[in-house]
């Protein structure tokens, strides 16, 4: 039987070394940490092969005193507590006491240090945990470490160490998360000899931001502050066209202090729902100002995560703060058009046809012309004349949708204007019926009580080509200008191209419109309006709908049945694996409930945990709204498109759908005289 027995220290400092020292970059931090807590104004990094071989770390703060040497390597040993109580109320990055009895077991270190007051300092070595004599150092106020050899003694960590790329790779991130937290200190890092950084105390956060990540996405910053208080946010957030792949380039700090928590970046990710498309990312760098008693940073061995006594605050905080934020932004993006190389010289245009190089470019940079013939024959889009109908619209007609127009001049029912179907059999049930449905009045929000689709677009309405006037089906495909009012400006037109899009003529110079993602947009602010006030339409089913599901599926969909309710989709069990569609919102019309109802089943098996209650809402209504909107390919009569133009005026983030597609480009005239070489 194997008796309990006590660990010698050179095992336990290799243990603890496991814990607190990763890597090259984990050294790094450390010892970088313990520069700041010293007061430091500079530091000079050196490293050799990624920091496997060397690192060297020189400051210039207060010191150590020469009698302290020889505590500094020892196990929990720190000038920064004093007793438990301060473990409470920590000020300093780093407490334990850990990391340079860590790294003096793994690696040949020594430390050479000064105070300001001495006229000369002392230097100590540790070779894997062994000491040698104290000697006398002749060198400037502060100090400098030298860690060489790293995991000479566990030859199985080094084998693990990846490339020396990789591994420099983590010490500039090290170096670049303290660069942002200390924006008045000055950092140097040199590898192998040549300089990697050199970061002045004079460079800002937003210098050092650009000198990090590029000046593009410093160009793309706004800053936010929550406000005076004991607890807040202050930084920058990104403009959502500046999104990425990932969540790497959000960095979020408290105290002066790195960390990671996926509470705060979920607060950030929910402020810019509905601005970015699944799968995007939101770019920001957040430093969070909390009470030292209100926050641990004691949990993880690298001090990486932290726990928050007031954890639903600050999600609270960072949301409304970056929400307000963005709200005070014109967030529509600008299409800019790089240009190529001035006219005659080499360089190809961004539309020059490389993959075809036997096709002339026709728009290439350096304006080419087409040989042998002067005109490269290209082959065009079908164009109907005035009086002729173009062959989609032959088409369209055949195939009456749910939402299609009526007949001009035809007079809607009051079922029709509220987007509601009308059916003796089929009662509505209304949820709090609100006033001035049809009316189209603007609510003190700023949103249009009226008429949930433009005028004339209205479901369940079929086209009636012979009623009095000219039915928009038959009117000809090719663009007519339609007169805005006043609020656009004086003069200002619109015309719709290749039924799916608006050309609008503003101030800075032309937007372009999709007009599916801005009624998708409108359809949804007006949506949530209803639910938030509880005066959501609902068409009940005279006979409910039995919809079959797998087991786990028809079980994901009854725990959600109260989030489903709030927007009229009301579900119960009828046994085995069958649910009971009993109801369902006016405004999807005659869409059928299967594919509303698929969509909703979809996103719940998507999700590797149960969604929250409004993420649940915000998906849901984005569907109901998609599938209301009307769709690329749809001509819009002059009116409709009048009215369409109106609500944008009106909406809330009329610059993004509720999937985070953009709704319109700008494209100013500056970019307009460039492409046509009038500058």
């Amino acid at each position: 039987m194997k008796r309990i027995r006590q660990l010698p220290p050179d095992v336990v400092t290799k243990i603890a070394a496991g814990e607190v020292i990763e890597r090259p970059g984990s050294v790094v931090k450390e010892l970088l940490e313990n520069s700041i807590d010293a007061g430091s104004t500079r530091i000079d990094i050196d490293l050799d092969a990624g920091g496997t071989d060397l690192i060297r770390v020189v400051d210039d703060g207060h010191g150590i005193v020469a009698a302290d040497l020889g505590l500094a390597f020892s196990s929990h040993a720190t000038s920064k507590l004093q007793n438990a109580n301060d473990l409470f109320a920590i000020n300093t990055m780093g407490f334990r006491g850990e990391a340079l009895a860590s790294i003096g077991g793994v690696a040949k270190v020594t430390l050479q240090s000064r105070t300001h007051d001495q006229e000369s300092g002392s230097e100590l070595r540790c070779d894997g945990g062994e000491l040698s004599p104290l000697r006398p150092w002749n060198g400037a106020p502060g100090t400098r470490i030298e860690v060489r050899h790293l995991f000479f003694n566990v030859p199985v960590r080094k084998k693990f160490l990846k490339s020396v790329a990789t591994e420099l790779g983590h010490v500039c991130e090290t170096v670049t998360r303290l660069a942002l937290a200390n924006p008045a200190l000055h950092i140097t890092l040199r590898h192998n000899g040549k300089l990697v950084y050199e970061i002045p105390a004079s460079a800002g956060l937003l210098d050092r931001i650009a000198l990090f990540f590029s000046g593009e996405v410093r160009d793309a910053l706004y800053d936010i502050d929550s406000g005076p208080g004991a607890v807040r946010v202050t930084g920058f957030i990104a403009d959502p066209k500046c999104d990425r792949g990932n969540a790497k380039l959000q960095y979020l700090f408290v105290n002066g202090r790195w960390f990671r928590d996926r509470s705060v970046a979920h607060a950030m990710q929910e402020a810019f729902r509905g601005l970015l498309m699944s799968g995007r990312y939101s770019v920001g760098f957040l430093f969070l100002s909390v009470p030292p008693d209100k926050v641990d940073v004691n949990v993880h061995p690298t001090k990486a995560e932290v726990r928050f006594q007031e954890n639903s605050l600050i999600y609270s905080l960072v949301r409304s703060a970056v929400k307000h934020r963005l709200l005070k932004e014109n967030l529509v993006p600008r299409l800019a058009v790089p240009l190529g190389e001035e006219p005659g010289s080499s360089g190809q245009g961004i539309w020059d046809r490389r993959q075809e190089p036997e096709r002339p470019a026709l728009f290439s940079g350096q304006f080419q012309r087409p040989e042998p013939s002067p005109w490269y024959p290209t082959p065009l889009a079908p164009v109907s004349l005035p009086g002729q109908v173009s062959p989609r619209r032959e088409e369209a007609e055949q195939t009456v949708a749910p939402w299609e127009l009526p007949a001009r001049g035809t007079t809607m029912t009051e079922s029709q204007r509220s987007g509601g179907i009308s059916s003796p059999s089929e009662p509505i049930v209304q949820q709090n019926p609100p006033a001035n449905i049809s009316t189209g009045e603007t609510t003190s929000q700023g949103e249009a009580s009226g008429p949930i689709s433009p005028p004339g677009r209205e479901t369940g309405t079929p086209i009636n080509p012979a009623a009095g006037q000219e039915s928009v089906a038959a009117s000809p495909s090719m663009p007519f200008p339609v007169e805005l009012s006043a609020a656009f400006g004086a003069g200002r037109t619109a015309i719709q191209i290749q039924d799916s899009y608006l050309v609008l003529e503003t101030s800075e110079g032309m937007l372009v419109i999709d007009q599916h993602a801005l009624h998708e947009r409108i359809l949804f602010e007006q949506l949530r309006r209803r639910v938030r006030e509880g005066k959501l339409e609902v068409q009940r089913l005279l006979i409910p709908e039995p919809i079959d599901l797998p087991a786990e599926q028809a079980a994901l969909v009854l725990e959600a049945a109260d989030a489903l309710r709030e927007l009229g989709l009301e579900v119960s069990d009828f046994g085995g694996n069958t649910i009971l569609l009993s109801s369902y919102p006016t405004i999807l019309g005659r869409k059928s409930p299967h594919e509303i109802f698929q969509g909703v089943v979809d996103y719940l098996l998507n999700k590797e945990r149960p969604p929250t209650r409004d993420a649940m809402l915000h998906l849901l209504m984005a569907t109901m709204a998609c599938k209301a909107a009307v769709k690329a390919g749809d001509r819009l009569t002059p009116e409709e498109i009048a009215h369409l133009l109106h609500l944008r005026q009106l909406a809330e983030d009329s610059h993004h759908c509720p999937h985070g597609r953009p709704t319109s480009l700008l494209f100013s005239r500056q970019e307009l005289d460039k492409q046509f070489r009038r500058t």
